[in-house]
């Protein structure tokens, strides 16, 4: 049978399509080839796709060879917090062969690291719960904790206590303590609050000018009238009827009356040209008394 070049390149190309997935699959589950194209792409400057390769073999086989790699991968990275989980469990396995040739690279990495990676330990009522930077952290106690230097908001909660809330400074290499005080939540005084007191609004300036002008008004006439009373007393209430006028006590009185309104008017009208904004009378209601107050 005549098969023509076409036919056997194509025949070719599919034959070969499973070869090439089976030789792909094995690649991904053997950590040993793993690495190694973890290290081309490291070396090509594709450090993140490097990293998902030793992640991955670490995963299928672990091993402090791998952990070394990932360790140094996140460094370079600046993933502080887990190059630093994972160089502090790598150089804890100093006579491994791979450490121990590799020991000089781990620990540069490693005092990079450190450079960047504080320490945070939290002290406290026991079951206060402990969030930091919006992320929780758990509960009281708690063994120290390695944190990314900065500025970090700490806050605790407990049942029945006031919500604490700190600011912590994490610097790089150096270890922050912070004790948690957390105040009762005093419910009875809370209870026993004292009602907001009532507002009694005195009346506005133009309507004690009214009402003062009008007392002036009046104790003006009373005591003009009360003074001619006072003048007309003993005089004859007519011509030749024997008969006088007895208006000195009701002149008296009016004049008086007259005097004392007089006055009153004109207290108020001084005080209200005088006062821009009066304070409001208060009434005070309490659990077992009310009070009164009022400017003068």
């Amino acid at each position: 049978m005549n098969t023509s070049p076409r036919t056997l390149v194509l025949l070719s190309l599919f034959l070969a399509t499973p070869s090439r997935a089976s030789a792909q699959t094995v690649a991904d589950r053997d950590p040993e080839l793993l690495i190694l194209r973890g290290l081309d792409l490291r070396r090509a400057g594709r450090s993140e796709e490097a990293l998902i390769l030793f992640r991955r073999a670490y995963e299928l086989a672990p091993s402090p060879r791998t952990l070394g790699q990932m360790g140094l991968v996140e460094s370079s990275l600046q993933l502080w917090i887990d190059a630093d989980a994972h160089l502090t469990a790598v150089l804890a396995t100093p006579d491994d062969t791979w450490v121990h040739r590799n020991r000089p690279f781990l620990d540069r990495a490693m005092a990079r690291t450190q450079e960047h990676v504080g320490e945070l330990s939290v002290s406290g009522p026991p079951g206060a719960r402990i969030s930091v930077g919006g992320r929780p952290l758990g509960s009281l106690p708690l063994a120290p904790v390695r944190l990314v230097e900065g500025d970090l908001t700490l806050s605790a909660t407990s049942e029945g206590k006031k919500p604490y809330r700190v600011d912590v400074s994490i610097k790089g290499g150096a270890r922050a303590a912070i004790t948690i005080v957390l105040e009762p939540i005093d419910l009875a005084a809370r209870d026993h609050e004292v009602p907001p007191a009532v507002a009694l609004a005195r009346p506005p300036a133009r309507m004690r000018a009214r009402v003062g002008g009008a007392l002036a008004a009046a104790g003006l006439v009373a005591l003009a009238w009360g003074v001619a009373w006072i003048a007309l007393d003993g005089r004859p209430s007519c011509d030749g009827c024997g008969s006088n006028y007895d208006t000195r006590t009701a002149g008296i009185v009016l004049a008086g009356g007259g005097s004392a309104l007089a006055l009153v008017g004109g207290a108020l009208l001084f005080a209200a040209s005088h006062t821009a904004a009066p304070a409001p009378a208060t009434i005070g209601l309490e659990p077992r008394s009310v009070s009164l107050g009022a400017p003068f």
